[in-house]
């Protein structure tokens, strides 16, 4: 009976997604309703109890002023989570970082479809994790707190056997560098590429801050793992980055981060190898202003990261972080200064329109590689494109320069599929897509 009157009152629907149109949490049978009506709140509830948990340890480093505030933060998440599942209208964003104009004017622009379940779903939850942040922003004490850092510090603790094996098959195959021939190296960076792909299954916004530990030895099961890539794009990849090798100056490659933890450490030796074998002169970083579905890398992240490797016991992930730092110093690494449109509510097509700026950057590197489930929507807008759409004309004119992007399928889009294939494995499988058993590496030539 409740849920009957749930239905009434948010206009839920109970159909799946229709293509052509942009996903909402108001249609029953999408994840986009599983995640507003069950992942979001959990994770909020999450916050609470973390925050409960950590209150005295937090007064202890903050201060006896952090206690009031932390009672205050809780009390205006527990009206987050109220407003969530009630479907009420989005509230102004006031903050200082610079981007309320931006989410302001945006939250206007809805107009009516201003809600959590009438508004597109990546508009609904981009603007709860932001509206969480709001709530830091207005305290004293309390605004530079990571709610998520022990989740993603623990992603990456977890992962020291993963991580070690990673390293070792990459160093052997380093160590005769010289001796290797240009297809060696081509079918070493696809491998590369797919270690890249799988480690984007360690996502804690996906399993609602759960534990994920990667396999103890990912490079092992690569082979396995490829009949469950539905778009491989791999060999093109490498012609791209082979190509602006082969025309100095040598490439520039930009990141576009997703998570921390193991799949930020898999970034890093993807971005390693590119930099050892002279296949790119720079690989940017470019991270989240903010704390942001759980996992996503901040600037802090990045460098707890690299103090992590360069201080542990094991002598190759030691090694590692050193080389790591090394190449950060010498700026053949980079971590970019933090732009706000990453933490925007906006799908990359609107990119040119909203900050040329970040559109133009990105046009002046030869490969731009986009990582994850969030990118990878925002990339489609969350519109619910025809599976075998092709994957450029899915982009809608987003396209600075070449682009990859590297995902684990968690959410009921996609493009760029052969036909029938989706049809194909839903028969087998109708959960497919929000499992993140499935990945694809997509190419999108400038």
């Amino acid at each position: 009976m409740e849920e009957e009157q749930q239905q009434t009152k948010y206009n839920i629907i109970d159909e799946k997604p229709p293509f052509n149109a942009p996903l909402r949490a108001q249609y029953k049978q999408g994840f986009g309703y599983y995640t507003v009506r069950d992942r979001l709140p959990v994770i909020l509830t999450q916050v609470i109890d973390q925050l409960s948990k950590d209150k005295e340890t937090i007064v202890e480093h903050l201060g006896e002023d952090a206690r009031e505030e932390l009672k205050q933060v809780i009390g205006e998440i527990s009206k987050l989570k109220y407003e969530l599942q009630t479907d009420k209208e989005f509230k102004p964003i006031s903050s200082e970082l610079g981007d309320e104009q931006l989410w302001n004017d945006f939250i206007v622009s809805l107009g009516d479809s201003n809600s959590y379940y009438s508004a597109c779903w990546l508009y609904s939850e981009t603007y709860m994790y932001r509206r969480l942040n709001n709530i830091f922003e207005a305290t004293t004490k309390l605004k530079d707190l990571d709610y998520f850092l022990q989740q993603k510090d623990k992603a990456l603790t977890t992962a020291y056997d993963a991580i070690a094996a990673v390293l070792k098959s990459i160093e052997n195959f380093n160590a005769n560098k010289n001796d290797k021939t240009e297809e060696e190296i081509g079918e070493f960076f696809r491998k590369m590429l797919k270690l890249n792909l799988w480690g984007n299954r360690c996502d804690l916004s996906f399993s609602g801050g759960a534990d994920v530990k990667p396999d103890s030895d990912p490079f092992s099961l690569l082979d396995n793992l490829d009949a469950f890539i539905v778009s491989d794009g791999t060999r093109a990849v490498w012609e791209c980055v082979r190509g602006a090798k082969q025309n100095p100056p040598a490439a520039v490659v930009d990141i576009i981060n997703d998570n921390s933890g193991y799949e930020l450490f898999t970034d890093l030796c993807l971005a390693d190898f590119l930099i050892e074998h002279g296949l790119a002169a720079r690989v940017n970083f470019n991270v989240k202003a903010i704390p942001w579905y759980i996992s996503d890398v901040t600037p802090n992240d990045m460098m707890l990261t690299l103090e992590t490797l360069e201080g542990h016991e094991n002598a190759l992930l030691a090694g590692f972080g050193r080389r790591l730092k090394s190449r950060f110093a010498e700026g053949t690494l980079d971590l970019k200064d933090v732009n706000n449109f990453w933490t925007s509510p906006y799908e990359f097509c609107r990119m040119k329109e909203i900050n040329p700026e970040l559109y133009e950057e990105l046009s002046r590197s030869d490969l731009v590689i986009f990582k994850g489930d969030l990118n990878y929507r925002k990339l489609l807008g969350d519109y619910n494109f025809p599976h075998s759409t092709p994957f450029r004309e899915s982009l809608r004119g987003f396209t600075p320069t070449n682009l990859c992007t590297l995902r684990t399928v968690k959410a009921d889009l996609i493009s760029g599929l052969e036909e029938g294939l989706s049809e194909k494995l839903t028969a087998k499988d109708p959960r497919w897509m929000t499992t993140g058993e499935y990945g694809v590496i997509q190419f999108s030539h400038k």
